[in-house]
């Protein structure tokens, strides 16, 4: 029993069969397969029963009966150990053994009864095989050290609940491997076999699934809630959580859990939760998604019980509960680094599915074996294995062998005789030559003799062989076993061996070609041997399957061919992904060359294919040919490969030729059949070149060798289309083949000329084409010049084809070459010379590559193709595509197809002419009346009309006039007929003008002046209207008219009045007609003479306000009359009107700006810009215009305009006067905000004195802004001034002495800067009132601590003579705090004396001591009180008014400050001029 996957829908490399076994336990029976395990080392299964038996299988699921290990208790759990056949079991009662097995016997090695007492829940070894680590149901998990004498205990954990389930990390390849171990209870522990454990995590439900995503070093939790959790692992093994996700499962998944998950590629988990799906979780995209088991065509019925996933051939295999293994193989792209980022994540349409297979019970254990498929499902009736088995192939120069199927081989001889052998074992390899076939299973070799006569093939010799491949040559077998390369005879005995080294690895490959060898290892290693001689000869030193330029490995080899010479090998290699080793084909091509010991590489991915086969030519060493197939992910390679395909174009395409034979033909489009197959030219100097490259199509379904001229396939004998076959169900497969593209029509050439052919082929690949002619120049054979005229083409030389053109006789072609050459694009002239040699598609490609789709476009024309080519047209040469209609329109008119060829005129915009051309040469009169009566159209409505008027026929002509709105036509039909009053009607209604002019030109005729008028007045014709009028003496009208017309009839009028004497016309006209100048003399001089006195002055006036409006037009006015017009505006007393006619039209902006200042003319924002000259680059005219500017100012000044003035300053970059303007505007927010833009020294000291006479004492921004100009203009005297200033208003406004203090020291450092000579005096009389002030204020703080020296310093301060004391204090503050001390002292005596000494020194008392303390004193003495307490004085500490008076006096001494330094700067300005 097989199943057959066709490659087609595989994506493989061969076909394939699926063979299917019945595990039988050598007891008999059908024991349940509770447990199933393959080992990695060699395709043994390990199986545990009902029976309490471990059984051992072999690959074809035979058992080995004399390894049956018989235990005590129920397998729970079995783990080979890595790269080895040593087996862990785990079982229900706790024990845990290991088992040696050998073929014939199984040998416990060691077995343990005391660290479980509990069921087994998880075995899993290290990655290296040096640790196992067990848990069970009891919570005791322990770390075992494996050795050559078994298991022994390292360390153990107990945790409270039963374990399930275990898994290491990235880092537990080392000594001391750490993992990690889940509980039911939902703890999560990290542990290593050094007695570290510690827990990491702590969940609310039973732990399911544990697994390391290696990618990002993350471990993925799954509960059995169904939460999935992942948390980052770092180095040290510390934690970290990323993310949760709560997984949605149907059904009852939450009470069994998810148990069944495996890894189905790099960061893809899959998962079987008893639903009729299997349900996928990219980790790396954070994509999800599911595959129906519908899908593999199961009922929705079916559920997921089991799941498991092939890294080798990428297949993911699922057990149902009913009792079917559905399979599905992945054929999209993975990522092996993480880093690396995928456009898409993975997706259900990456997997295709393969046929099931059914069971007698539910699959509720399923694993994959190692190597290539091998598939074990375990169930209630025991186990059942699936094996895949590859159909293979192999071709000799005299032979060719095919498998059939699993145990037959057809083998078919250069004779043409066939030959079916039945071999009795699984063929899993077959080599053959014109005399052997030789097969082989892995432990089975057979020999079989070929007879020439019949081809009937005898068994010459059976031999057992663990071969992993074997050559052929003659009588010898090259063998590839353990370490060895064994030769021997074809009975199998040995006549000498050569062994490799542990370094170079285990031969796995072989490949023999005439009479050279290589040999491939699983380490890459590559050896050439040359075998003609009794023993083999290494050919130099041993290469290595790596890249030349980082030394690192290329892949996985799967497949070799060698040439003909020994110094190639062709290598079809996997790539290895992520920790599961999933091998992916690759894209590439690999050829090992041995000269130079480097491997070169081409890579079809651009293509979206990858090579599947590659086979060298049996003599040529440089030829290969090579089968690719669509790549895994050939739909998104198609869509998303694109690009790179046109990058490839000139390797892949530009190489392509198209020979006659349409079964060879050949497709340029690489990426667009499943199968293709390329041939190319390999060599030092050039590399991988493409040759050639066409598809593969039924009935050949792969290829098989090549042998110059032919190509050999794998086909099916009738085809699948053969209706013989279909009925009896037999498509046996045969070798066919086909000629080689450069040798069609030259299969049975000499070999002198087929080398010639060879050479030609080869210098053409790599575009020499002076060697290639001269490769086959001297060949008379005219089909070989036609195929090197055909391969011009493609290597677009003109100069080969013309002589090969010539050497074919081919006159016409050789004319189409000169012609060609008249072409600019090379493509284009190549595709003429492809026309002329019947290779359209090609020239239909050159034309496209080049953007000629103009001369596609009439390529298609001249074949008829008229649907491509107005499709060619309307998309990429819309230039052409009314000319393409036409053509189109022309070509149905020749064939009788007249409603085509009218809509197709019609889109061609032709149909004007064209369609009434047809119809008239058809003689279908009528029909073109109807066309053009339902068309309606203008122009052919009117043609028609026009025709029907040649013949007479009024009535009808005026209808389609009528309908086509031709007034003029009917207005002159009807003036034909002397119909006038209907011609009126028609120019009424239809306000024609040209209609209007033709009834006019016809009533002037007819001498009806007036009408004629009328009409030429209503056409707009008002020329005629004024020569009418002025011949008939119309002057009223004529004025009308006049006014209608254009300048030159409107000057015209103008004379004519003039010459009447109508003058007040005459000027209007002259004034509309843009004669200004005209119309100005002519009312002066009319006014001069006094006629007409005060209606020339009306009009004068008229026209001068005219001209100076906002519609005047002065340009054309000369000076002299421009000045005239102003005068006339300065006698009326229209100043104004001058001044802007002055600055508006004669540009006259300083005669302007004067009047402004004689006549006191108000000068407004809009004049002010009006009176500003233009910007210029010229020095002499800029400096003009600074004056002007100036000038303005001043004026605008003069009446009061500040903000105006200060504006004009400034644009004539005078920034001081502006300054100045806009302090006497008061406008305090612009006067900072100019001064701050200015950045001036003069502008900041005038902005801080102007500050200064502002209430800045209140307004905290005003005093700022004053700090802050006097500090930029640097002026420090004036900085200290005010903080002088301000001490003042602190002791005279508030009495606080200490604030004072602080404002004389600032002015105190400020002075220090200064360098005036009057900054020295300033500073010491600043520094002495700083002095006589600090005594007083320590003296005010000491009164209350020490009152003694308080009135010490007091009493000096009032003896001190000269006038430091009041110009630095007020006296008056002094007694009053001496008087207060007494009057608190009681020493009424002493307080008194001081009252009496203020009042001497003429201080006021009242406004420094209180009445009732005054009161005191006196009362205190006894003595009465006086009439008035207030004494006059006049001494430097006495208030002298109130707070406003003082105010209002400091505002008026900085105001004057202010007005004395404008002063000063008007004189400084003054004198300068």
């Amino acid at each position: 029993f097989f199943k057959v996957f066709p490659p087609s829908r595989c994506d493989l490399m061969d076909p394939i069969v699926f063979l299917d076994y019945r595990c039988h336990p050598p007891s008999g029976g059908n024991a349940t397969a509770l447990v199933t395990a393959f080992c990695s080392a060699s395709p043994i299964l390990a199986v545990g029963n009902t029976s309490s038996q471990i059984v051992f299988f072999g690959d074809e699921g035979v058992a080995d009966s004399s390894a049956v290990v018989n235990t005590d208790s129920l397998p729970a759990a079995l783990e080979w150990k890595p790269a080895t056949k040593a087996l862990a079991v785990g079982l229900e009662d706790g024990r845990v053994e290991l088992i040696s097995y050998k073929e014939g016997s199984a040998t416990t090695i060691s077995a343990n009864t005391t660290i479980h007492s509990s069921k087994i829940t998880f075995m899993i070894w290290s990655p290296n095989g040096s640790r196992l680590v067990t848990g069970d149901m009891s919570g005791i998990c322990c770390v075992w050290k494996a050795s050559a004498h078994g298991l022994s205990p390292s360390v153990q954990y107990k945790k409270p609940s039963a374990l399930t389930c275990a898994c290491f990390t990235n880092g537990s390849r080392g000594l001391t491997p750490a993992f990690f171990f889940g509980s039911e209870s939902g703890t999560v522990s990290y542990a290593d076999d050094l007695g570290h454990c510690t827990d990491v995590q702590s969940l609310s439900s039973c732990i399911d699934c544990l697994m390391f995503y290696e990618g990002k070093s993350r471990l993925v939790i799954v509960t059995r809630s169904l939460l999935m959790t992942q948390i980052q692992v770092n180095e040290d093994g510390r934690v970290t959580p990323v993310m949760k996700v709560k997984l949605s499962v149907a059904g009852d998944a939450s009470s069994r859990g998810v148990r069944e998950v495996c890894w189905a590629g790099p960061g893809l988990m899959a998962a079987a939760c008893g639903e009729n799906m299997v349900r996928f979780w990219d980790l790396a995209k954070d994509e999800n998604y599911v595959l129906t088991l519908s899908s593999a065509g199961l009922k929705r019925s079916e559920r997921a019980v089991s799941i498991a996933f092939n890294p080798l051939q990428r297949y993911i295999a699922v057990g149902t509960r009913d009792g079917t293994v559905a399979m599905w193989k992945f054929v999209g792209d993975y990522v092996s680094d993480t880093k690396e980022k995928a456009k898409n994540a993975t997706a259900a349409e990456d997997w295709i599915a393969l046929p099931t297979v059914g069971m007698a019970s539910a699959v509720v254990n399923i694993t994959w074996g190692p190597g290539q498929g091998v598939l074990a499902a375990g169930g209630e009736y025991g186990c059942v294995m699936l094996s895949e088995t590859i159909l293979h192939r192999h071709l000799n120069e005299g032979a060719a062998a095919i498998q059939v199927n699993s145990d037959s081989v057809m083998v078919e001889t250069s004779a043409g005789n066939k030959s079916n052998v039945g071999c009795g074992i699984n063929v899993k390899g077959l080599v053959v030559d014109d005399m052997h076939l030789v097969v082989w299973n892995g432990k089975e070799a057979q020999c079989y003799g070929i007879e020439n006569e019949d081809g009937e093939c005898t068994q010459k010799s059976d031999f057992p062989s663990s071969a992993r491949s074997i050559a052929l040559r003659k009588d010898t077998l090259f063998m590839a076993t353990d370490n060895r390369l064994l030769i021997t005879n074809l009975q199998g005995v040995q006549r000498m061996s050569v062994s490799f080294t542990e370094a170079e690895g285990l031969p796995t490959l072989l490949d023999l070609n005439g009479n050279f060898l290589a040999v491939t290892t699983d380490t890459g290693t590559i050896k050439l041997f040359d075998v003609s001689r009794k023993e083999p000869k290494p050919l130099g030193s041993s290469g290595s399957f790596v890249d030349s330029m980082t030394n690192e490995s290329l892949g996985v080899i799967r497949a070799i061919s060698v040439n003909a010479d020994g110094t190639r090998l062709s290598i079809l290699s996997d790539r290895i992904h992520g920790q599961l080793k999933i091998r992916d084909p690759d894209s590439r091509l690999h050829v090992y060359d041995a000269d130079r010991d480097i491997v070169d590489s081409y890579d079809f991915k651009p293509t979206g294919r990858v090579p599947v086969s590659a086979f060298w030519d049996s003599k040529e060493p440089k030829l290969l040919g090579c089968e690719t197939r669509l790549s895994s992910g050939a739909g998104s390679a198609t869509k998303s490969g694109g690009e790179a395909k046109e990058e490839s174009k000139d390797d892949l395409v530009g190489l392509i030729a198209e020979p006659k034979n349409p079964v060879e033909r050949v497709h340029a489009s690489a990426s667009s059949v499943p199968v293709e197959i390329i041939t190319m030219f390999v060599d030092a100097d050039h590399g991988i070149k493409l040759q050639d490259s066409f598809p593969l199509e039924k009935p050949m379904e792969a290829l098989v060798g090549i042998n110059v001229p032919r190509l050999y396939f794998v086909g099916r004998e009738g085809g699948e289309d053969d209706p013989g076959a279909k009925s009896t169900g037999v498509n046996m497969p045969t070798l066919a083949s086909t000629v080689m593209r450069d040798f069609v029509g030259l299969e049975d050439v000499e070999t002198t000329t087929k080398q010639a052919l060879l050479d030609f082929s080869y210098n053409l690949t790599i575009g020499n084409m002076d060697e290639a002619y001269r490769a086959v120049k001297l060949i008379k054979n005219v089909g070989v010049w036609e195929n090197m005229a055909n391969m011009c083409v493609k290597t677009k030389r003109l100069d080969v084809a013309e002589v090969c053109l010539g050497n074919m006789g081919h006159a016409r072609g050789a004319a189409a070459v000169r012609e060609a050459k008249k072409e600019p694009e090379v493509e284009a002239a190549i595709a003429a010379v492809a026309i002329q040699l019947g290779l359209l598609d090609d020239a239909i490609r050159l034309y496209k590559e080049c953007g000629r789709y103009d001369l596609l476009n009439k390529l298609y024309q001249g074949q008829g193709e008229w649907e491509k080519s107005i499709e060619i047209a309307n998309n990429e040469d819309r230039i052409h595509l009314k000319t393409t209609h036409h053509q189109y329109a022309k070509y149905l008119e020749s064939i009788g197809d007249t409603a085509g060829a009218i809509r197709n005129f019609e889109r061609a915009d032709t149909y004007k002419t064209e369609v009434p051309r047809m119809l008239f040469d058809q003689q279908r009169i009528d029909d073109l009346e109807d066309y053009i009566f339902q068309g309606n159209d203008t122009e052919l409505l009117k043609w028609w009309a026009g025709y029907c008027e040649s013949l007479g026929h009024f009535e009808k002509a005026r209808r389609y006039y009528s309908r086509a709105g031709d007034d003029l036509s009917l207005v002159r039909v009807a003036c034909h007929n002397r119909e006038m009053t209907t011609a009126a009607e028609i120019v009424k209604d239809s306000q024609s003008k040209s209609a209007a002019y033709h009834l006019a030109r016809q009533l002037e005729a007819m001498g009806e002046v007036q009408e004629a008028i009328s009409f030429f007045s209503q056409s707009g014709c008002y020329n005629h209207a004024i020569r009418l009028s002025k011949a008939y003496g119309l002057d009223s009208e004529l004025m009308s008219f006049a006014l209608k017309s254009r300048p030159s009839s409107m000057i015209d009028c103008a004379q004519y009045f003039e010459q009447k004497g109508e003058y007040e016309k005459a000027v209007q006209l002259y004034q509309k007609g843009g004669d200004q100048s005209k119309a100005l003399s002519l009312c002066f001089r009319v006014g001069k003479e006094g006629k007409h006195g005060d209606a020339m002055f009306d009009v004068l006036q008229g026209l001068a306000e005219d001209i100076g409006g906002e519609d005047g037009d002065a340009s054309s006015m000369s000076a002299a009359d421009l000045e005239r017009c102003a005068d006339f505006f300065i006698s009326n007393g229209q100043h104004a009107k001058a001044v802007e006619l002055l600055y508006k039209k004669g540009k006259k902006y300083d005669y302007a700006i004067d009047l402004c200042n004689d006549h006191k003319v108000t000068i407004t924002e809009e004049m002010a810009e009006g009176l500003t000259p233009p910007k210029t680059d010229d020095a002499v005219d800029q400096e003009r215009r600074n004056e002007t500017l100036k000038r303005l100012a001043k004026a605008c000044k003069k009446q009061g305009n500040y903000h105006l003035a200060c504006k004009k300053y400034t644009q004539a970059g005078d920034r001081l006067k502006a300054m100045k303007c806009l302090l006497k505007s008061g406008d305090t927010k612009n006067i900072i905000f100019y001064a701050k833009q200015s950045r001036n020294t003069e502008i900041f000291i005038l902005s801080a004195n102007y500050l200064q006479s502002l209430d800045w004492h209140n307004d905290s921004e005003i005093m700022k802004n004053i700090i802050t100009f006097y500090t930029k203009a640097k002026a420090f005297e004036q900085l200290a001034s005010f903080y002088d200033a301000c001490s003042q208003v602190e002791i005279d406004e508030y009495r606080d002495y200490e604030k004072a203090l602080g404002a004389l020291k600032e002015a105190s450092k400020n002075i220090a800067k200064a360098t005036t000579a009057r900054a020295t005096t300033i500073a010491a009389n600043l520094q002495s009132r700083i002095y006589v002030l600090d005594k007083f204020v320590n003296a005010r703080k000491s009164m209350k601590s020490d009152p003694s020296t308080a009135e010490q310093i007091c009493l000096g301060l009032l003896n001190q003579p000269g006038t430091e004391v009041e110009e630095s204090i007020r006296v008056g503050d002094c007694y009053a705090l001496l008087i207060e001390y007494y009057h608190n002292a009681k020493l009424y005596q002493e307080a008194f004396d001081l009252m009496e000494q203020m009042r001497d020194r003429g201080i006021i008392l009242n406004p420094y001591l209180e009445k009732d303390m005054m009161e005191d004193i006196y009362v205190g003495l006894g003595k009465p009180l006086p009439a008035n307490f207030d004494g006059k004085g006049t001494g430097r500490g006495s208030p002298v008014g109130s707070e406003d008076e003082i105010d209002d006096e400091i505002d008026d001494e900085i105001g004057e400050e202010l007005d004395e330094s404008i002063a000063d700067s008007d004189e400084e300005e003054s004198s300068r001029k």
